[in-house]
């Protein structure tokens, strides 16, 4: 992993990427250039509740993570702090001298409500008088509202768990997406005339409401809209989650290729039928209501 030295370093958990995270970054980047040095996001190689017994999962895995924070919110570099216990038992005056070696930062950026070291120790007014101690630039951003209230990864979370996508997408920086690998399943939806593409969440994602959703996929240059089942298919005793697409308009194989799948709004919830012209017959009226939003 290349890692940027002399950078501007925005620092936080990132998970969800939303849009007080986007200012954080934003405000390193612009700190960056005015210095001429690189941006770099600090973020974790893991889910921080899970490695303490407080979370479900994350919104993104650490490789959604840095596209992110890089595409959306422009970092040139992602750098992954150590997600163990170890690490997180370092005292203030110790994690601030990794950073130093690790990255020897000529900034920092944090937000408001920052903290770091052993039990949070560190938080952004220490990290300000310390930055200005060691002559290093720094920025701290003001809380992020949206409709008065902040945006929060625990917000998000609550959200997209109960299937309100298009409010949780309203306070990322793009619509919610789980990425993978296209598996091989049945092909039952290609004999019905909805041919799938279907990958499986990764095991550290956070999930999503089991629900219908209209989304959409890009594939070779081209976005299509589609129809996503996100979680089980009772209609064939299938109980083990999966991401299920039909991407309307789409002909063409992609098994074995990585992609996206975005969630744009909820379409309806998942119900069993009494076979397989029931299903296809409710598959035509949820492909003609993405086709119209």
């Amino acid at each position: 992993m290349e890692i940027a030295k002399n950078c501007v370093v925005a620092l936080g958990y990132f998970d969800g990427v939303h849009l007080g995270h986007r200012e954080v970054v934003r405000a390193a980047a612009k700190r960056a250039a005015a210095l001429g040095a690189p941006c770099c996001a600090l973020t974790f190689g893991g889910d921080l509740g899970g490695l303490f017994g407080k979370s479900g999962g994350s919104i993104y895995t650490p490789a959604e993570r840095e596209k992110l924070l890089k595409e959306d919110c422009g970092a040139d570099f992602v750098c992954f702090a150590p997600c163990t216990r170890e690490f997180f038992s370092l005292k203030k005056e110790e994690f601030l001298g990794w950073l130093e070696g690790r990255l020897s930062p000529a900034g920092y950026a944090c937000g408001f409500d920052y903290t770091f070291g052993a039990g949070g120790e560190g938080d952004a007014a220490y990290l300000q008088s310390e930055a200005e101690k060691r002559g290093k630039a720094f920025v701290k951003t003001p809380p992020f509202s949206v409709n008065g209230q902040k945006v929060s990864a625990t917000r998000i979370k609550e959200l997209l768990k109960s299937g309100r996508i298009e409010e949780a997408n309203a306070l990322l920086t793009r619509s919610y997406f789980v990425s993978g690998r296209v598996i091989r399943e049945r092909g039952v939806g290609r004999q019905m005339g909805f041919p799938t593409v279907n990958l499986y969440p990764p095991a550290e994602k956070l999930p999503l409401k089991n629900a219908v959703y209209g989304g959409h996929a890009a594939v070779g240059g081209k976005t299509y809209r589609a129809i996503v089942n996100y979680g089980a298919r009772p209609t064939f005793s299938m109980e083990k989650p999966l991401v299920e697409a039909h991407l309307i308009g789409f002909e063409g194989d992609l098994y074995g290729e990585e992609m996206e799948i975005s969630f744009d709004f909820f379409l309806r919830d998942i119900c069993r039928f009494g076979g397989m012209e029931e299903l296809k017959a409710q598959l035509a009226k949820d492909r003609e209501e993405v086709m119209n939003r």
